[in-house]
């Protein structure tokens, strides 16, 4: 098990319902499927340890509060609700996925770089200060090949959801990869971005078709990685345990 969960369940008394978990994000972490599986293996394979998964994403929203033009609505922000979720669920571990919608679509640009940083040193600080160990993950990859839209080159003149740069998935390697330096004052940072590239390229060696939701939004299988990497890095799940994971007819048991 890994250190940082093993050291919040052993300080839980002996009587509690166990650690709550509270997942935070934008429409990936709303889908909730990876939080089901993974809540799913937990009841099957750690009865004996008790943990309550609360998941709470909100599609197409940001930690940034950056926003593009074409979106029908401007994007939603998690700094508007996290004091009251926090107060709410008073979870022992946060983990956040953010950064998808981050970098708004565009090619790399400083400015929204900027706003990203930011935004996730403030959620780990305020997550900090409510008394709760904060556990990053670094965001999901967009792949290209799995988008049914247009794709626009650098030089286009906006860009946006329905029409995203075309290399947009270098922009959150950028984000994941400073995530992944330490340079966020987290107690611990998950990478999901490598993880879920390579199940995309294994995937497509058994079926050249293989398409990876939309895109944007992983499909069951890639919802499966990512539950798979949050049990093996968070809670030390052997891979041998692991193989089931997400198969169809699992209920789900996430709040």
């Amino acid at each position: 098990m890994n250190a940082l969960f093993d050291d919040t369940f052993s300080k839980l008394r002996k009587d509690s319902a166990g650690p709550v978990i509270l997942f935070l994000g934008d429409s990936i972490t709303a889908d909730g499927s990876y939080i089901r599986f993974a809540s799913d293996w937990l009841q099957s394979r750690r009865p004996d340890q008790p943990v309550r998964l609360i998941a709470r994403g909100v599609p197409s929203e940001t930690v940034s509060g950056l926003s593009e033009a074409a979106h029908p609505f401007p994007r939603p922000c998690v700094h508007d609700r996290l004091a009251e979720e926090l107060a709410s669920a008073a979870p022992d571990i946060v983990v956040a996925c953010y950064g998808m919608n981050d970098g708004i679509y565009h090619p790399y640009g400083e400015e929204r770089f900027a706003a990203y940083r930011a935004g996730m040193q403030r959620l780990s600080e305020q997550i900090a200060a409510a008394g709760a160990r904060t556990v990053l993950l670094a965001p999901p990859p967009f792949d290209a090949a799995s988008f049914t839209g247009p794709l626009l080159p650098e030089a286009a003149p906006d860009f946006s959801y329905l029409t995203p740069y075309r290399e947009y998935n270098q922009v959150l390697k950028r984000y994941a990869d400073w995530l992944l330096t330490g340079s966020c004052p987290a107690d611990f940072v998950i990478d999901m971005h490598s993880p879920l590239l390579e199940h995309i390229r294994r995937q497509r060696m058994l079926d050249t078709g293989y398409r990876y939701g939309d895109g944007i939004h992983p499909d069951a299988s890639g919802h499966a990685a990512m539950a798979r990497t949050l049990l093996r890095e968070l809670l030390g799940a052997e891979a041998g345990e692991l193989e089931n994971v997400g198969n169809a007819g699992n209920a789900g048991n996430a709040d």
